[in-house]
């Protein structure tokens, strides 16, 4: 019990700046694992950049270590209310509506199930050759673009998301109109990947 009081009395004292860093450091090491996520396929063959893939890993575990410091502190008596407030659960992925929980499935759900609906072989080799698969140039590229099916949709998808999520927090007057908005979502996201390919080319 003790042990509990003085994490917490901690935990009050520093939570400024751990809301802080979390603030900046989420999507700051979100951001640089998306960048590099190609490293974990490559990692499957041989074939990754230590360092990148390294970097990747930190990241990844800066952004689960910094998740479960703000949860914590979100649950504190001293968190933050308002706007602040509302900013700070939308990266601890905590008090979210419904609907912004649904359309975070469907970005992490929908984009690589049209991209192996479009590339059935990929599927067809995998699992007749198991992990020799991987030896081929064809799987390789496949798992590449599917990852990058990935980058591309959550680059496009995550601001609108976040848009959502704030605008759910605005407390709207209809119950439907925060799912209405779910599918506007998806066509944004697509567009928005439209443009990030043509930009890229």
């Amino acid at each position: 019990m003790k042990t509990g009081l003085v994490t917490e009395s901690f935990l009050d004292k520093a939570s400024p700046f751990i809301l802080f860093l979390a603030l900046l450091g989420i999507p700051a090491a979100g951001a640089v694992a998306l960048v590099l996520s190609l490293q974990i396929p490559r990692l499957a063959y041989g074939e990754a950049n230590l360092l990148f893939a390294a970097a990747e890993i930190g990241s990844l575990f800066t952004v689960v270590v910094l998740l479960f410091l703000l949860r914590a502190c979100l649950e504190l008596p001293s968190a933050p209310r308002g706007f602040y407030r509302n900013v700070l659960d939308f990266l601890a992925i905590s008090r979210w509506h419904p609907s912004v929980k649904a359309a975070l499935v469907g970005l992490l759900v929908l984009p690589p199930t049209w991209y192996l609906r479009t590339s059935p072989a990929l599927l067809a080799t995998i699992r007749i050759l198991g992990r020799r698969s991987l030896t081929s140039g064809d799987v390789r590229d496949g798992l590449d673009g599917l990852v990058t099916i990935f980058q591309l949709s959550l680059t496009g998808g995550v601001p609108l998301l976040f848009g959502l999520h704030m605008f759910t927090r605005s407390k709207p007057k209809g119950r439907i109109l925060p799912w209405v908005l779910v599918p506007l979502l998806f066509v944004g996201t697509a567009v928005g990947v439209v443009f990030l390919v043509t930009l890229g080319h």
